[in-house]
């Protein structure tokens, strides 16, 4: 039997049109990792982590890379060493070619002492915790210049379209017998009206690497005793 009822017909068509315009919206999801030789032609010089994905704002491309030079110091007239971290978010474009979109860069200068400086690669990468189609990207690094066991200047940003949340402070070293020292701790502003995962998340990543890297250190052996 033909249906004749014109509000019925309406609302089959709305129905279709909604359902086509979920089919068209594509979720989260990560894709095959991009050609070495396709991020040197970006320019990515020494890439640490690269991870290829798509959501609900197209395909994107973060890279982790760290560059090391040396530059000369203006007040001693020295060259001291200098690593460079970079953070970059690129977006497909419609030629196909990737595009910068925004780039978290920080840089470490050094003159002679133990110079320690990465990302987290761990605790780096893309996500979608909110289950809402868009990427979260997580970005963990820490930072030394010094000698001897001192905290290091930890860094741990989550970007969301363009969002911004962070955690800067500095690592916490808890050494057998001693008073801790270090773990300072300093949220910006923006995390504290950030949805509930995205805090949680953060929390959960800084209090993985808060202890780093001492706390992944053998400790010293004890001193034999002296042969009698």
């Amino acid at each position: 039997m033909p249906i004749s009822n014109p509000w019925f017909i309406r609302t089959l068509a709305v129905a279709g049109l909604l359902l086509l315009g979920a089919c068209d919206k594509k979720g989260f999801e990560i894709l095959a990792p991009i050609p070495a030789a396709q991020l040197e032609a970006l320019g990515v010089q020494s890439p640490v982590q690269s991870v290829h994905y798509r959501d609900q704002e197209g395909e994107g491309l973060l890279v982790l890379s760290r560059n090391d030079d040396q530059v000369r110091d203006e007040e001693t007239n020295q060259d001291v060493d200098r690593v460079v971290l970079s953070a970059t978010r690129y977006e497909r474009q419609a030629d196909d070619s990737f595009k910068p979109h925004w780039k978290i860069e920080s840089e470490t200068t050094c003159p002679g002492l133990d110079l320690d400086v990465g990302f987290y690669t761990d605790v780096s990468g893309v996500s979608d915790l909110d289950n809402d189609g868009v990427a979260e990207i997580t970005v963990a690094s820490h930072a030394f210049c010094g000698g001897g066991v001192d905290p290091h200047e930890l860094r741990v940003e989550l970007r969301e379209g363009e969002a911004s949340y962070a955690i800067n402070g500095q690592s916490l070293i808890a050494i057998e017998g001693e008073e801790p020292y270090g773990g300072e701790r300093e949220d910006s502003p923006s995390l504290h009206s950030a949805p509930q995962v995205l805090r949680d998340h953060l929390n959960e990543v800084w209090n993985k690497v808060l202890k780093r890297p001492w706390s992944e250190a053998q400790p010293a052996p004890a001193d034999e005793e002296e042969d009698q």
